[in-house]
C-alpha cells in the first residue's frame, strides 16, 4: 500500500446510506469527511436507488473523488458467516473445498453464492477459518446501481469485519484480555468475540435489543468463553442505536470488567465527530484498501477485482530498457554524425509547430461551435422549452425545497422531492401560467432527517402538473 492514499468507503445498511472519505499520511489516517442520510427500504427501489445515486454522485463531485477507488459494505443481514474447522490438507485447495461445501454451511446451491474466507490460525492438523457467503441476487444489484454512477468499486465486506479491522488498527490486545465488540441496532444486535488478537465466534440477532440488559453472560458462555474469563472481558459498543440509554444498560451487566465506546485516537477526525461510535463500521469500510488489515475478506467477484501488479512485468521492462540504453551508447558515433542536420529539422519543425498548432485549435473550435450550434436548434425545435419550465421551477418553488426526481414526458411533470411545508407548492405552481391542473400523486409524509446542523423534520411529496402546449420563449 502506498504511503499517501485516499479511501472512499460506501456502506449501504437496510436503510440509511453512511459515506467516508479517508486519507493516510505518514502519522495516521485522517477522517475528511462523513455523511450519515436515511434513505427509504428497499421495498420503494425506484426512490430508493435515485436517492443513494444522488447522494453518491453529491460525496464524490463535493470531493473530487476517482470513481475506481470505491470500498463497499452490504448489510450482515444479506450474508452467512461461518466459523469452520478443515483439514490442514485441504490448504492448497481452500475456495474449491468451500464452494463445493455450500450447501452444508448455508441453505443455498454454490451456484447461487459469492463467497470468500479468511484463514484465522493454522494448527498442526486442522485449518480455523472465517467464511462468508452472499447470494448472487442480493449482491448484483449493488453492483448494477454501482455501475449506474460509475463506481468501479475494489472491494464488497460487511460491517462486522469492517469494524474489526478498525478496532485492531486502534488496538493491540494481550493474550489474556477479551473484548466483546456490540453492535446495536433497532432491528439486531451482533457481537463478536475476540480474545487477545484472535477472532474466536459471532452471534448475529436479527430481533430488536430488549430495553433490558441483554443475556451477556449466556451468550459468551455459548461461544466457549470460561466464566473465570468474564472479569478480563470488555464490551466494546458501538452502531446505529446505541446511545447513552443502552450504553447505561449494558453497565449492569453482571461480572463483564467494562463497557465503554470502541477506541477511535489514532484516527485525525476533521473538525471532529460527534457520531463516530455511531458509524463506527462505516468508517472501517475504506481501510482494507488502504493499508494491510487484519481481516482481508472481499465479496466482490473474482473477475471485477483489481489486479495485482506482479513483478514479472517490471523485471521484463527493466531489461529490455537495459538492452535499449547499450544499444544507443554503441550507437552514439552515428547519431552524432548527423547531429547537425538532425538539428536542422527539429529547427524546421519548431518554426512550423504554431501554424499547425492554430490549425488544430481552429478545428477544434469548429467542432465545438458544431455542437453548441446542433444542441440549440434541438431545444429552439421542441415544443416546449426543458429551460424555461425549469427556470419557472426555480422562480416558484422557495429556495428550502429540494427536488430529488424530475420526470418529464412531453406533457405532464412530475417532481418528487422534500419541503417545509407541502401543501404550500400546489398554490405556487397554480401561479404560472405553465402548469395546469396542478396535485398531489401520493400523500404527504412527514420525515425526520439527520444533518451535521441536527435533525429537521421535512414533508415528502410528489406532485404532477399538465404543461400547456405552447412554447414559452422564442
Amino acid at each position: 500500500m502506498g504511503i499517501f492514499r485516499t479511501g472512499f468507503g460506501i456502506d449501504l445498511r437496510q436503510n440509511h446510506l453512511i459515506l467516508t472519505l479517508l486519507k493516510k499520511s505518514f502519522r495516521r489516517i485522517r477522517v475528511v469527511d462523513s455523511a450519515l442520510h436515511p434513505i427509504p427500504p428497499e421495498e420503494q427501489k425506484e426512490e430508493r436507488e435515485a436517492q443513494v445515486i444522488g447522494l453518491i454522485n453529491g460525496f464524490v463531485l463535493k470531493h473530487r473523488i476517482k470513481r475506481d477507488r470505491g470500498s463497499i459494505s452490504i448489510p450482515r443481514e444479506k450474508t452467512v458467516v461461518r466459523f469452520i474447522r478443515l483439514p490442514v490438507s485441504t490448504k492448497e485447495n481452500l475456495r474449491k473445498v468451500l464452494e463445493y461445501e455450500t450447501p452444508r454451511y448455508t441453505p443455498f446451491e454454490k451456484e447461487e453464492v459469492y463467497l470468500d474466507y479468511h484463514l484465522l490460525r493454522e494448527e498442526k492438523e486442522w485449518l480455523s477459518l472465517m467464511a462468508v457467503y452472499a447470494k448472487r441476487s442480493d449482491i448484483d444489484p449493488y453492483l448494477s446501481l454501482l455501475k449506474k454512477i460509475g463506481i468501479k468499486p475494489l472491494s464488497i465486506q460487511i460491517p462486522s469485519i469492517a469494524a474489526l479491522n478498525l478496532f485492531s488498527y486502534h488496538r493491540r490486545a494481550e493474550e489474556s484480555e477479551v473484548s466483546v465488540l456490540l453492535d446495536v441496532s433497532k432491528a439486531y444486535f451482533e457481537m463478536n468475540l475476540i480474545e487477545g488478537n484472535d477472532w474466536r465466534e459471532s452471534f448475529h440477532f436479527p430481533a430488536p435489543l430488549e430495553e433490558k440488559t441483554p443475556d451477556l453472560a449466556g451468550i459468551l458462555k455459548r461461544s466457549g468463553l470460561e466464566p473465570s474469563s468474564f472479569a478480563k472481558t470488555t464490551l466494546f459498543v458501538y452502531g446505529l442505536d446505541a446511545d447513552e440509554t443502552v450504553l447505561a444498560a449494558l453497565k449492569e451487566a453482571d461480572g463483564i470488567k467494562g463497557v465503554s465506546a470502541p477506541p477511535i485516537s489514532r484516527m485525525k477526525i476533521a473538525g471532529g465527530l460527534a457520531r463516530s461510535s455511531q458509524i463506527y463500521p462505516s468508517l472501517g469500510v475504506p481501510l482494507r484498501d488502504m493499508l494491510k488489515s487484519g481481516i482481508d475478506l472481499n465479496l466482490l467477484p473474482p473477475e471485477m477485482r483489481k489486479k495485482e501488479r506482479q513483478i514479472g512485468k517490471p523485471l521484463f521492462i527493466f531489461f529490455i530498457s537495459l538492452a535499449v540504453l547499450f544499444g544507443l551508447i554503441r550507437g552514439m558515433r552515428v547519431f552524432f554524425k548527423y547531429q547537425d542536420k538532425l538539428a536542422s529539422v527539429t529547427e524546421e519543425i519548431r518554426k512550423r509547430n504554431p501554424e499547425v498548432e492554430a490549425v488544430e485549435k481552429l478545428q477544434k473550435q469548429q467542432e465545438v461551435y458544431g455542437k453548441e450550434i446542433s444542441e440549440l436548434e434541438k431545444i429552439r425545435s421542441e415544443e416546449i422549452s426543458k429551460i424555461e419550465m425549469l427556470k419557472e421551477l426555480t422562480r416558484l418553488l422557495p429556495p428550502t425545497v429540494w427536488i430529488w426526481n424530475l420526470k418529464y414526458n412531453g406533457k405532464e411533470i412530475e417532481i418528487s422531492g422534500f419541503a417545509d411545508s407541502a401543501s404550500d407548492l400546489i398554490s405556487l405552481l397554480d401561479k404560472s401560467p405553465l402548469f395546469d391542473k396542478v396535485e398531489f400523486v401520493a400523500p404527504v409524509t412527514k420525515e425526520r432527517q439527520i444533518k451535521p446542523e441536527g435533525a429537521q423534520e421535512k414533508e415528502r411529496f410528489k406532485i404532477k402538473a399538465r404543461i400547456e402546449a405552447r412554447r414559452t420563449g422564442s
